[in-house]
C-alpha cells in the first residue's frame, strides 16, 4: 500500500512553532526524497490532482455539491457561504469559521433571501456552513475561495472580471437584509458573531476527472469526498488515526488522507504510526504533501530510506528555509 497524506496549512505562518520536537515527522522528511514548489491553495491541490480543474477558475461548487448529497447535473453552481463581515479602522475582516451556525438558524436566514429574490436567485443550504446557488449561465468572474480570504481585509478579495459588479452589488444586498434579522439579534445576544453577508466563490460545472490518482481517498473534507465520488473512487470519513486507517485499507493500492492542519496530535495519531508502518513494511511507500503559505513540501518514503541516518533532522520549520 503507497499511503499518501495532504496536510493543507501545514505551514502556514500563523501558527506557532511545535513546542516540542516531532521526532516522527522530522524523521520521515528528513530521510525521504524531497520537492518543494510554489505554494498551492489546497483547493487547486486537490482539482489539479484528480484532473478536473480546467474551467480557468477553482470550480469547487459542483464537487462539494456532490459531496452534499445533490447532482449537479450540466448547471453551473457557485458557492454563497454565510460569513460575518467585521468592520476595521480601515478594512472589513471576514469570519466563517467559528460561526457554529445551526441547522435552523441557515434555514431561517435562506429563507429571508429567497423570499426577497425570489427565482431570480435561490440559497441552498444543504449544510449550515455550505450554502450554493445554481446560475443559468457562467459569469465573467474571478473569485477568492473562502479559506484563503478568511482573517483578511477583504478589499483585494472581492469578486473581480466583467461580472463583478453584480456580485459586489449581491453582497451589499444580502447585507442590508440580514442586518437586523431576528436570528442575528439572538446571536448577538448571547455574545455569538452575527451572520450578516454571504462570501460567492468556487462557480463551476461538474467535468468528469480526467485522472484516479488513487484506488480509495479518506477525508471530512467535502472537496476530496466529491472529487472522488466523480472519478468512481471509493471515498470514507477520515479515521481517527493512521492505524485505524491501516487496519482498514487493502495491502495493495494508493490511498489519500486529507488531514486537518489542526489535528489534535499529528505525531502521536499519523506520523508515529506511519513511520514504524513503513519500518515493518505494513505500507511500501509514504508520501507527504505538506501545505504553507510560501512553499508546497513534498516528501516521498520507502522503507530503505530510512536507513540513510546521515540525513539528520532538523525542526519542522526548517525545511522552508
Amino acid at each position: 500500500m503507497h499511503c499518501s497524506l495532504f496536510i493543507p496549512d501545514f505551514f502556514s505562518a500563523g501558527n506557532p512553532a511545535p513546542p516540542i520536537r516531532l521526532a516522527a515527522a522530522e524523521t520521515l522528511i528528513a530521510r525521504g526524497r524531497r520537492k518543494r514548489t510554489a505554494p498551492m491553495a489546497a483547493e487547486a491541490w486537490l482539482l489539479q490532482r484528480f484532473g478536473a480543474g480546467s474551467q480557468g477558475s477553482l470550480p469547487v461548487a459542483p464537487y462539494t455539491l456532490l459531496a452534499d448529497g445533490v447532482a449537479p447535473g450540466g448547471d453551473f453552481w457557485m458557492r454563497a457561504d454565510p460569513v460575518h463581515l467585521s468592520v476595521g479602522l480601515d478594512s472589513l475582516g471576514l469570519e466563517a469559521s467559528a460561526l457554529g451556525l445551526s441547522r435552523a438558524e441557515a434555514d431561517a436566514l435562506a429563507a429571508t433571501l429567497n423570499r426577497h429574490f425570489g427565482e431570480a436567485l435561490v440559497f441552498h443550504p444543504l449544510r449550515p456552513d455550505r450554502w450554493y446557488i445554481k446560475l443559468a449561465a457562467a459569469p465573467d468572474l474571478e473569485t477568492t475561495p473562502l479559506p484563503a480570504a478568511l482573517g483578511t481585509a477583504i478589499a483585494d478579495k472581492l469578486p473581480t472580471g466583467a461580472g463583478a459588479t453584480r456580485f459586489r452589488a449581491l453582497m451589499n444586498e444580502v447585507q442590508m437584509l440580514l442586518h437586523e434579522h431576528p436570528v442575528n439579534a439572538e446571536r448577538e445576544a448571547r455574545g455569538a458573531p452575527s451572520v450578516n453577508s454571504v462570501w460567492f466563490w468556487g462557480g463551476g460545472t461538474l467535468e468528469p476527472p480526467s485522472a484516479r490518482p488513487y484506488s480509495v481517498v479518506l477525508a471530512g473534507d467535502p472537496l476530496a469526498r466529491g472529487l472522488a465520488r466523480a472519478a468512481g473512487i471509493p471515498e470514507r470519513p477520515l479515521p481517527r488515526n493512521a492505524e485505524a486507517m491501516l487496519a482498514s485499507l487493502p495491502a495493495e493500492g494508493k490511498a489519500l488522507a486529507v488531514l486537518d492542519s489542526g489535528c489534535a496530535d499529528l505525531e502521536r495519531d499519523w506520523c508515529e504510526p506511519l513511520l514504524a508502518a513503513l519500518r515493518d513494511r505494513r505500507i511500501g511507500m509514504l508520501s507527504l504533501h505538506l501545505s504553507g503559505r510560501t512553499s508546497l513540501l513534498e516528501v516521498e518514503t520507502v522503507r530503505s530510506d530510512l536507513r540513510y541516518f546521515w540525513r539528520t533532522r532538523k525542526p519542522l520549520q526548517g525545511w522552508l528555509a
